[in-house]
């Protein structure tokens, strides 16, 4: 009965030990995996946009008499026939070109201050007094690459992380790659900022994310999702080839001193 009890003891510890080995933690897939509830915390602060050279801007003046700001609200036919107001590309000096203004230069402003701009030198030059304006980004779009989802994707100022995670599926969602196929501690985030590229790491699996200062996504942001050190070892041949020996020599090694520790204990017995 002795060598019976011991034998399961032994096989059911060589089992425990291969689950956990193959096995991940929450701690290497669950996103936020160590924030508490209920608690609070502040995001890090918002700044709105500022314009870049290349952008697409939407400018819609408004007036009590339509005719005043015609020239400004100029409609363009597309491609399938539909009327929409014509549009301003930031050229790569800074500037756009406009009616009556000619041009005006926009990079580094947000969409309020060009706003603002606007309304004032309408009233100083006296185009139109009590006039509004509205300017939009219209090409605010963001790329992901790497293991996961790839693509460019579009949304509206104030989008966050979070929003790039549900609509691009870049941390695995329904990824055909499977969950174990990415890191989801080490993104990549390349910003253009101010002609200058500065990139950082992103870690979803902690809240350190929601502090981080690309929590708030900006135009032409780029991620860069990288592979799991599984999926890097699967695609080195050489790599793989004696990964996969020196694994089935250190089981037969384990194997081998359990058998003869098992051998020595019955023995004693």
């Amino acid at each position: 009965m002795k060598k019976n009890h011991l034998l399961r003891f032994v096989a059911s510890a060589v089992l425990t030990a291969v689950l956990f080995a193959s096995c991940g933690t929450a701690e290497e897939y669950v996103l936020l995996n160590d924030i508490q509830t209920p608690s609070k915390y502040s995001p890090p602060q918002r700044y709105d946009l500022r314009i870049k050279k290349g952008d697409e801007l939407q400018i819609v003046v408004a007036h009590r008499v339509p005719k005043v700001i015609e020239a400004f609200n100029q409609k363009i036919s597309t491609v399938d026939s539909v009327s929409r107001l014509n549009s301003y590309t930031v050229s790569s000096d800074g500037y756009i070109s406009m009616p009556v203004f000619d041009t005006v230069y926009v990079v580094g402003k947000t969409c309020r201050e060009l706003e603002k701009y606007l309304v004032a030198r309408m009233e100083e030059e006296g185009v139109a007094y009590g006039a509004s304006v509205s300017v939009k980004i219209l090409n605010f779009k963001v790329t992901v690459i790497g293991e996961s989802a790839t693509g460019v994707f579009e949304f509206e100022e104030g989008a966050t992380l979070f929003d790039l995670v549900a609509r691009s599926h870049m941390l695995g969602g329904s990824s055909n790659n499977g969950a174990n196929s990415i890191r989801r501690d080490k993104v990549l985030i390349m910003r253009d900022c101010d002609s200058v590229v500065r990139s950082e790491f992103i870690n979803f699996l902690t809240t350190d994310v929601m502090y981080s200062p690309y929590f708030y996504l900006q135009q032409n942001d780029v991620f860069y999702v990288y592979p799991s050190t599984d999926v890097v070892r699967r695609s080195n041949q050489t790599f793989d080839f004696w990964w996969n020996r020196a694994s089935i020599l250190t089981s037969t090694l384990s194997l081998g001193t359990t058998l003869w520790l098992l051998i020595l204990r019955l023995r004693d017995n």
